[in-house]
């Protein structure tokens, strides 16, 4: 079962597999809260249920908990090669989880990943139970027909490096070209000279949060 709500970090499973909530001392607990669902990357796959928040927007909200007045979710890939997409399943589960668990606005619920998590955003936004009123992949890919087909109704702000050796920087640029030619909202922020590792500067965006909070979805 759930652990109760409170402030701070939960570990919760469901079935064999781990997910983290964290609640920065900000939220009230009372009232309807946004929340974020945040996908890793494959180094931090595993059944240790911490790893996935080691880096990138937990590690960010840790840093500055101020700038994310959200709950996020931090689900736990079991192993490095399984894709996001293939947990779609389970996924649902922990959202109905904790939708159960503590309040949550359904108005403002956002998904973002880095990485296999950037491309499990790009895959999964218009996949999933949740209707999300945003999304926010870093450093991930995705063929620009699936881009459409999955965000086509997701305001997307996308980051990426321009010297990632590890993903290629058209993983984002060619669905966001895609999805901007659909009509779709979009925002793209491509960092020069920097490699895979864009999610240090790309979750430090102090504009990242606030853009979020500004798109809604009934």
């Amino acid at each position: 079962m759930p652990t109760e709500p409170r402030h701070g970090i939960a570990y919760e499973e469901v079935g064999d597999n781990h997910y983290a909530v964290i609640v920065p001392r900000g939220i009230d607990l009372t009232k309807p809260a946004p929340v974020i669902l945040y996908l890793h990357g494959r180094g931090e796959s595993g059944t240790d249920g911490v790893r996935q928040l080691f880096i990138g927007l937990p590690h960010a909200m840790i840093d500055k908990s101020e700038l994310w007045p959200f709950i996020v979710i931090a689900p736990q890939k079991p192993t490095m090669e399984s894709e996001w997409f293939d947990q779609r399943e389970w996924l649902d589960k922990v959202l109905a989880e904790v939708e159960d668990t503590y309040a949550l606005d359904p108005e403002r619920r956002y998904i973002s990943g880095l990485s296999q998590g950037g491309r499990g955003t790009f895959r999964l936004a218009g996949r999933l139970a949740w209707k999300f009123a945003a999304a926010a992949p870093v450093c991930g890919w995705v063929d620009p027909e699936e881009a459409v087909e999955s965000l086509k109704e997701v305001p997307t702000w996308a980051f990426h490096g321009d010297a990632d050796n590890v993903v290629h920087f058209s993983g984002t640029t060619a669905p966001i070209a895609a999805l901007e030619a659909a009509g779709v909202e979009t925002k793209m922020t491509i960092y020069p000279g920097v490699g895979h590792n864009s999610w240090d500067q790309a979750y430090r965006e102090p504009e990242l949060p606030k853009w979020l909070l500004k798109h809604k979805r009934s």
